[in-house]
């Protein structure tokens, strides 16, 4: 292994940091609201946002429409959202929240994913496009490439010690360790 110059330790640190955050706040929403923060975050947008398509709310939680369909599901089995056929197009199913779900959302704070989201929407595109060419890089170098991209928080255990998504793909350690 290499000596450790300051740049390393900084990439280091700086995911430490995000890493911390995560679970810090993957915790506190499991013991406080008994749910993931993927699942808090989906909720908050589609708070913002009635009656998305899966596809938007993809697109606005910067995840893969299998990953926030799984976040959905739960948030339906829960009764805090619902799914409807689009009007306009049958083939098309919307999301949006039901009195249960808008309830539940009053008084819930900014969620670190939507934290991260905003930080990436307010820098410039090439720092954007820089970034994620440098982590996408790092994460194959460190021959993580086959590891799902599951939403921040599903695949963690909750406070009563149940895991909070299933696992798919690969996953490095155990369930609650990233």
């Amino acid at each position: 292994m290499a000596a450790t110059n300051g740049a390393d330790a900084r990439a280091m640190n700086a995911l430490r940091r995000l890493v911390s955050a995560l679970r810090t706040s993957g915790a506190a929403a499991s013991r406080e609201k008994g749910m993931s923060v993927a699942q808090l975050f989906a909720l908050r947008v589609i708070a913002r946002q009635p009656r998305l398509s899966m596809g938007e709310l993809a697109d606005l939680t910067l995840t893969s429409p299998s990953a926030v369909s799984e976040v959905a599901s739960r948030l339906v089995s829960r009764g805090l959202v619902r799914r409807e056929p689009d009007p306009l197009d049958h083939r098309r199913v919307l999301v949006r929240l039901t009195p249960q779900g808008a309830a539940f959302c009053e008084g819930l704070v900014e969620t670190i994913p939507e934290r991260l989201v905003s930080a990436l929407e307010s820098m410039d595109p090439a720092a954007r496009q820089s970034l994620a060419d440098t982590l996408e890089g790092w994460v194959l170098e460190a021959g993580l490439g086959d590891v799902v991209p599951a939403m921040f928080g599903e695949g963690q255990m909750s406070a009563r010690g149940e895991l909070l998504t299933p696992s798919g793909g690969r996953t490095v350690g155990p369930p609650d360790s990233y």
